[in-house]
């Protein structure tokens, strides 16, 4: 239509008082979904939480740079007070404090009470079943002959040798053991008439502290009768005597 001056004036509205423009010129703006809001949030505060902990973890390892060390020793002093109280009893591990109170009530069921120890303390030396104490040595008699070399063999089988005898004193301290038993074989050999009588430890034998009776010829062992030693084939069958250390307790 014409205005007053004569222009033409278009008329944009539609009818009823509607615009022109078509809904689909029309460009919603972005709605974000509220699990979106959710998760920002969350990272937001991860992010916090992480800082945080840098910082305390930052604050705790210069509170451990700047402290001495404990483990070093004092001046004038050589570190012994730190190994003492390292190897106190009661202060170590809870697991050796607990192996130390088992120990001690194996001892008072075991040992007698007035016998010290190695140490000075409540203590005894122990030799498995059938065996017998004396001294620092656990001895065992066999009930049964043998020759030397399958003597020998059963005493290594019982974690044990043949009897090795020092001097004339060891010897009379065992005759409480030896008396029944006419002969026992003891860790004592002469192989060959050019060698001389050996130990089962290869140490010769002194006969001017301990002498040999008999002719000592070629593959001759020793044996025991009494508080005597006696030469006597190898092969023939007889008892034997076996020796090992006792276990300190």
């Amino acid at each position: 239509m014409e205005d007053e001056e004569g222009y033409t004036v278009l008329n944009l509205k539609s009818r009823g008082g509607r615009s022109a423009v078509p809904p689909a010129a029309r460009i919603p703006g972005p709605q974000c979904p509220r699990w979106h809001r959710t998760v920002l949030w969350v990272g937001w505060i991860g992010n916090i939480v992480l800082v945080i902990a840098v910082i305390a973890l930052g604050i705790w390892g210069s509170h451990l740079a700047s402290e001495p060390e404990q483990s070093q020793a004092t001046p004038g002093s050589d570190g012994a007070e730190s190994r003492d109280a390292a190897t106190a009893p009661g202060s170590g591990d809870p697991s050796t404090a607990a192996c130390s109170a088992h120990l001690e009530h194996v001892r008072s069921q075991l040992c007698p009470p007035a016998q010290p120890g190695p140490a000075g303390g409540a203590g005894c030396k122990l030799c498995p079943s059938d065996w017998r104490l004396r001294g620092d040595k656990c001895y065992w008699v066999s009930t049964e002959n043998k020759t030397w070399n399958k003597s020998r063999s059963d005493c290594a089988a019982r974690g044990s040798q043949l009897l090795v005898i020092r001097d004339r004193e060891e010897l009379e301290a065992l005759q409480d053991l030896t008396q029944g038993p006419s002969q026992l074989w003891v860790g004592l050999s002469h192989p060959s008439p050019e060698k001389a009588w050996t130990w089962l430890d290869g140490s010769r034998l002194d006969q001017t502290r301990l002498p040999v009776s008999g002719p000592a010829e070629g593959n001759s062992c020793g044996m025991m009768k009494g508080n005597q030693i006696h030469s006597q084939g190898c092969s023939s069958a007889h008892q034997w005597i076996c020796q090992r250390d006792a276990v300190p307790l």
